[in-house]
């Protein structure tokens, strides 16, 4: 019930109470009140009854006295009568209208509080959610840094120079593990992203070369999550995505990469990858010789300096 509609109960039930009480008050109390005409009535017949009390005067009067003793009982009656029409119905509606509001608020307030236990419960899992995102993104960052620094320990072992670093943003894990001794061998370092982890670590690291896909399944996240722009983790889509790691580093180079750029000649491939803002669109069933050539003309357009990653792990904003 809104508060206007309480306000006009309220002011409702006492205007009717004051307004009943004052015309029932008149007509049983004036001298112009339709009992009028009852109350003549009554003392016509007392004095009726007064009049036929005979004999001695000691019996007249036990009679009369007997008469106006029971006269007395009914006016006690008469009168509270009066009283009871013209304050009983009034101040009976005026507690059943008070008590009916009373419990509806009272209704209202454990519904409020039970809505706001429920709100309170959602912020709590929701900041639930986004600290476990936070946590497994930072262990995404982690487990990155870890790879590179491995990646180069294995390079000194076989007196190879430090690989350098290509993010493949795919969903297929399989592929990425039979990429990576492949790629290694030709001295580059294959670390698999999914497309809302790309930022995870990335100018620390510092990649050389991006290999992106371009269509994902969305992660399964609460619909509300998904909603809010602030929450941790959500996908941007692919042009938006390559745009903003330009942003990042302006000299990364981004391939566009996809099953469907199968048998497209060199201009649709140019518009695929212009469409996207990458700087190459290539076929996901290219040999690896034909890639590695691929990474060489692209890094050979303009120099890239090598990132340090032999400093010590701190987070930066993308963790």
């Amino acid at each position: 019930m809104t508060p206007s509609t309480k306000k006009q109960v309220k002011w409702g039930s006492t205007i009717f109470t004051l307004l009943w009480i004052l015309a029932v008050g008149v007509d049983q109390f004036g001298d112009f009140g339709t009992f009028d005409y009852g109350s003549s009535v009554r003392e016509e017949q007392l004095q009726e009854q007064l009049n036929e009390c005979r004999g001695s005067f000691k019996v007249r009067y036990n009679c009369k006295s007997a008469i106006l003793r029971s006269h007395g009982r009914d006016n006690i009656n008469y009168w509270g009568s009066k009283i009871g029409w013209t304050f009983g119905p009034a101040l009976l509606i005026y507690i059943v209208f008070n008590l009916w509001l009373r419990r509806v608020e009272w209704n209202e307030e454990k519904e409020r509080r039970r809505l706001r236990l429920i709100r309170m419960e959602k912020k709590r899992q929701k900041k639930s959610r986004a600290a476990s995102e936070e946590g497994r993104q930072r262990t995404i960052a982690a487990q990155r840094r870890q790879s590179i620094k491995k990646a180069e320990k294995d390079s000194m072992r076989v007196e190879m120079d430090r690989p350098l670093n290509v993010l493949v943003v795919t969903q297929d894990d399989l592929l990425i593990d039979k990429m990576t001794p492949r790629y290694f061998a030709q001295g580059y370092h294959i670390i698999g992203s999914d497309l809302r982890d790309v930022f995870l670590s990335f100018k620390e690291i510092g990649y050389h070369i991006v290999l992106i896909e371009n269509k994902f399944t969305e992660p399964e996240l609460h619909p509300e999550d998904a909603k809010d722009p602030d929450f941790p983790g959500l996908p941007l889509p692919v042009a938006t995505t390559i745009s903003k790691m330009r942003e990042r580093k302006d000299n990364i180079r981004v391939v566009s990469w996809a099953q469907e750029y199968e048998g497209l000649s060199e201009s649709e491939l140019a518009e695929k990858a212009t469409a996207l803002g990458a700087d190459v669109a290539i076929s996901k069933s290219s040999e690896i010789e034909d890639m590695v050539d691929l990474f060489i003309s692209l890094l050979a357009r303009k120099s890239t300096p090598d990132p340090d990653i032999y400093e010590e792990d701190e987070e930066d904003d993308d963790y």
